[in-house]
């Protein structure tokens, strides 16, 4: 029987002011919809949709979430995130937009999954494909979990449909109990997973993607030696590769690349115009987007110069040329001033004619930061949100070899062990883009340059948070000003940029980061006031 794709299930956000609810697939009854094999697939195309990893908006806010990190800067005060980054959000806040406590607090992905796997035995199919759809049914469940353990830390652990009622009185698990039941599902399910999958079925959970994952929690949970086992066992699966186009590496139109997709261990595919990925907010005021994402100061500064050296300690760095001469990383990653962008001179220093990328206009739009995200965004004509064909099928991807490679090498460097190979894990990355190699030889030195090839080569995919939180360096990163841009002039022949100040311009608030609060979401607080178990249970100072 033909295989049926799960490329398009994923959830999309056809607009940046929709929010889609899906029915629950425990709406019919299991004796009509656990008939036959197709049914079983809609089934678990609902629980994929439900999990929602995506990257863009609903429940899928990872881009978004470095917009409550040093990386990045959310300029509108309607969003729950410009609350969070500033430190003035509360428990009563879970409606506001781009709500990650309330949207990652749900469990429907989790209710549809535990369905899913109550009935999937009444399916008669074959029995190996039936472990392999309880396998990814049960990654899913895993992934949701994970994210919840490391926003809120311990959250009610819910394995079974629940009778009507039963969700009022589960209290709370522990973070570790939840951490343990993740690394247990996920190391029991890459048992029944396939190493590859066949083009049709892209996007589907592969073996590669259970360890990858695996590692991931286990790093979170410095748990440094079986991170390292799981990502070694993910490099020895010999599946996957870096693509040679960073860049590249994010646009739509390589995702038919058979090298770009040696990289990819798992990402949430898009079909448009029918299924289209919300790029708009994304984009340029040019373009017709809405710069939620303002990449900061700090980022750019993270960026080495074309000597593997930071900023600070390259004698070659000229500050009145400061875009010249760095990680190939930083042009890919951040559209500055001056630089070539989609048939144009970028200028987000000044009004040009009738182009007004102004960080300072009155329209509030404009990228606050003078910096613009460049990742994610090929070029492409303006934006109307009217035609579809404007839609994109820009995939996110949730999980990708690089990331591997950098927690392979980080959990070596944190166990002081084989710090040649971390360092080599560390150096291919880098390679890619054509930088030096490492010279450090110590574990500070090591420790060091990883955490910073983290912040450049993953910015904007949403781990910088949970990579804050597990160094502990919130209180040094995420409190004080906001800065962008200095003020200047770009010469619209050539890009030069004249500066006509040596201070960076301060953007919005004042951050404020409590280390006694700031690493735990709050629970939302209509779901305490709806579970009694909860009441009483709030996270540390919210």
């Amino acid at each position: 029987m033909k295989k049926m794709s799960l490329i398009i299930l994923a959830v999309v956000m056809l607009s940046a002011c929709l929010k889609l609810d899906f029915e629950p697939i425990d709406a019919y009854s299991p004796a009509t919809f656990f008939t036959s094999r197709e049914a079983a697939i809609s089934n678990l195309a609902s629980v994929y949709q439900s999990t929602q990893m995506s990257g863009f908006f609903d429940d899928g806010n990872a881009m978004l979430m470095d917009d409550i990190t040093d990386n990045a800067y959310c300029p509108f005060p309607n969003q729950l995130i410009h609350f969070i980054a500033k430190g003035s959000a509360t428990p009563f806040m879970a409606n506001l937009y781009v709500d990650l406590y309330r949207s990652y607090f749900k469990y429907a992905g989790i209710r549809n999954a535990n369905y899913f796997l109550e009935n999937i035995d009444k399916v008669p199919i074959d029995v190996s494909e039936k472990s392999q759809m309880k396998a990814e049914a049960r990654f899913l469940r895993a992934f949701n979990y994970a994210r919840k353990m490391m926003c809120f830390g311990g959250v009610p652990l819910v394995t079974k449909v629940l009778q009507y009622g039963e969700e009022t009185k589960i209290p709370r698990s522990t973070e570790a109990e939840i951490t343990t039941f993740i690394v247990n599902e996920l190391a029991e399910i890459s048992q029944d997973l396939p190493v590859v999958r066949p083009a049709d079925e892209r996007g589907r959970i592969t073996k590669g993607a259970a360890l990858a994952l695996k590692a991931r929690v286990e790093l979170f949970a410095k748990d440094y030696k079986n991170a390292a086992i799981d990502a070694k066992a993910v490099i020895d699966l010999n599946s996957y590769d870096l693509y040679s186009d960073f860049e590249g590496m994010f646009w739509e139109v390589n995702q038919d690349n058979p090298e770009r997709n040696k990289e990819v261990i798992l990402e949430v595919c898009y079909k448009s115009p029918t299924y289209s990925s919300a790029i708009d907010p994304f984009y340029t005021v040019e373009e017709g987007g809405w710069n939620s994402i303002n990449p900061t100061q700090s980022l750019v500064d993270a960026f080495e110069t074309i000597n593997g050296k930071a900023i600070t300690d390259d004698p070659t760095y000229n500050s009145e040329n400061p875009y010249q001469n760095r990680d190939p990383r930083l042009a890919a990653s951040v559209i500055f001033p001056g630089q070539q962008w989609n048939g144009r001179i970028f200028n987000s220093l000044e009004v040009v004619g009738t182009v007004d990328e102004y960080y300072n206009s009155s329209k509030g739009n404009r990228s606050k930061t003078g910096y613009c995200l460049r990742k994610y965004c090929a070029p492409l004509d303006k934006l109307t949100n009217k035609s579809p064909a404007e839609a994109q099928g820009l995939n996110f991807t949730v999980i990708r070899y690089s990331e591997v490679l950098l927690t392979y090498a980080e959990a070596l460097i944190e166990q002081n062990k084989e710090l040649d190979l971390a360092k080599a894990a560390i150096n291919k990355v880098r390679a890619r883009v054509n930088m030096p190699p490492l010279t450090e030889t110590d574990q500070a030195g090591l420790r060091q340059r990883v955490r910073n090839e983290r912040r450049v080569e993953l910015a904007f995919e949403g781990l910088r948070w949970y990579d804050i939180k597990r160094w502990d360096i919130g209180e040094t990163v995420m409190n004080g000003k906001v800065y962008g841009v200095r003020p200047g002039t770009v010469n619209m022949a050539t890009g030069e940029v004249t500066f006509s100040s040596p201070d960076h311009i301060v953007v919005g608030d004042i951050r404020v980061f409590n280390v006694n609060r700031d690493y735990y979401f709050p629970i939302p607080q209509e779901d305490i006031d709806a579970n009694a178990a909860l009441q009483g249970h709030q996270n540390p100072n919210w």
